[in-house]
This record gives C-alpha cells, sequence and structure tokens, in this order.
C-alpha cells in the first residue's frame, strides 16, 4: 500500500528525508563503513538534481541508512544503498527500500533496476522478497578482495 506523504513513518523514532549536500558527511562515513569499493564525496555529489530521488533515513535524528536512486523514462535505478553496520538487521533496509518502492509508485513509475554483488547474500534475500527478481547478470563486474566478482541484475515492475 502506498504511503499518503511518504516523509512520514509511523515509528516516531524514525523519519525518511529528501538528502542534502550538508548531509553528505555522515553519508560518506556509513558509505566508508560498508562498502568495500565506496563512492567518494564528489560522485555523491554528482547525483544531485531533478531525476534523483535521494533519501536519509534517520533514527533519533541521526542518520542511519540513505539511499541514492535517479529516474529516466519512468525507470528508477537504484544507485546506492547503505544501513550504518550498528543498525544492520533490524530492518532498516526493508524500511528504506519499501519506501523507495512507494515512492517510485507516487511519482508514476514503472519499475526500479539495480545491480548487487552476487557475494551479497542478505541484500539478495531482501530484494527476492520486496518483488526485485534477477534478469541477468555481469560477469566479474565488481572489484573484491579476490579480483572480480559478478553484478546481478535485478528489476521490480511496479504496478499502477
Amino acid at each position: 500500500m502506498p504511503l499518503t506523504n511518504p516523509q512520514v513513518l509511523t515509528n516516531q523514532a524514525l523519519q525518511i528525508l529528501p538528502m542534502g549536500f550538508a548531509d553528505i558527511d555522515r553519508v560518506y562515513q556509513i558509505e566508508t563503513q560498508c562498502h568495500s569499493h565506496p563512492w567518494s564525496k564528489k560522485l555523491f555529489l554528482s547525483n544531485f538534481g531533478t531525476r534523483y530521488f535521494n533519501h536519509l533515513l534517520l533514527e533519533e535524528g541521526d542518520v542511519v541508512g540513505y539511499f541514492v536512486a535517479s529516474s529516466v523514462a519512468g525507470e528508477v535505478t537504484l544507485m546506492n544503498i547503505a544501513i550504518a553496520p550498528a543498525q544492520q538487521g533490524a530492518g532498516y533496509g526493508r524500511i528504506l527500500l519499501q519506501f523507495l518502492i512507494d515512492y517510485a509508485k507516487q511519482k508514476d513509475q514503472q519499475e526500479i533496476w539495480l545491480e548487487v554483488r552476487s557475494s551479497n547474500v542478505a541484500a539478495l534475500a531482501l530484494y527476492n522478497k520486496l518483488g526485485f527478481a534477477e534478469l541477468d547478470r555481469r560477469k566479474d563486474y565488481y572489484p573484491s578482495e579476490k579480483g572480480r566478482e559478478d553484478a546481478i541484475i535485478m528489476c521490480c515492475y511496479l504496478e499502477p
């Protein structure tokens, strides 16, 4: 069920708000804790504008997660998502991803695309639960500690 106001959650301790330039330092801190090959601050800053919907998940006012997504011609691409390590496993990734799905529906988007490391079993399970399907693989796409690993390309088709 889509949220009538996607920025309001029933849990008063949690909020989802649009990301701004002032949030990049905290976002970058989470990024470097979560990813073996993190985005740079410059890359985050280059992903703002009318086609982006970048949001933060706050717990009692502190940033604990985020996503960066772009939209072109009815297709949303989830480019980056992370939850701070101390909050992982508490369902926050699901909350943030469900928000993106509901937000995209409200913006009349038809689908959400993403790529995920083949080794990221927790993310794959979450994406599958929320209606994403594996459509393809990119062999040796991501750098890893042992060389390269595949990217799994997934899509969630949004119902009108």
